[in-house]
C-alpha cells in the first residue's frame, strides 16, 4: 500500500524496462511508493505533477533523450534538495565526478544489493 509521506516516494528514471520494474519490486517492499520514468524527460514532467515530492530520486547515468546529468541538473536548480542517486552500468565512480556540484548522495553501479540501496534511502536525514 503507497504512504501518503512523500518521504516514500521515490522517483526512479531508468531506460531498461526489465530493470526498472525491478527497482520497482524491490523497493516496494521496503514500503516505498516508486514512480516510474524511461528517460529524463518523462521525469521532468512527472517531478512538476508531483510539484518535487519525492524522498529520493534515483536516476541512470545513462538514459535516452536527456542524460543523467542533464536531468539533475534541471530538477536541483527547480529547488529539489533531496537525495539523488545516480545508477550505472557503464561509468565507475571515479568517472561520475561530473555530479559533485548537485550534491549527489550516492553512486551504485549495477548489478548492485537493492537492500543496500533500500538502506541508504531509509537512513537519511
Amino acid at each position: 500500500m503507497p504512504s501518503d509521506d512523500p518521504f516514500f516516494r521515490i522517483l526512479c528514471v531508468e531506460g531498461n524496462p526489465a530493470f526498472q520494474q525491478l527497482l520497482k519490486i524491490a523497493l516496494g517492499r521496503y514500503g516505498f511508493d516508486v514512480m516510474t520514468a524511461v528517460h529524463g524527460y518523462d521525469a521532468l514532467m512527472q517531478y512538476k505533477a508531483s510539484q518535487g515530492q519525492f524522498g529520493a530520486i534515483i536516476s541512470n547515468d545513462d538514459l535516452p533523450q536527456m542524460n543523467g546529468l542533464h536531468f539533475v541538473g534541471v530538477v536541483r536548480k527547480a529547488g529539489y534538495k533531496g537525495q539523488i542517486i545516480i545508477i550505472s552500468g557503464r561509468q565507475q565512480r571515479r568517472e561520475l565526478t561530473k555530479y559533485e556540484p548537485h550534491g549527489i548522495s550516492g553512486f551504485f553501479h549495477k548489478p548492485f544489493d537493492m537492500a543496500m540501496l533500500a538502506t541508504m534511502l531509509l537512513c537519511a536525514e
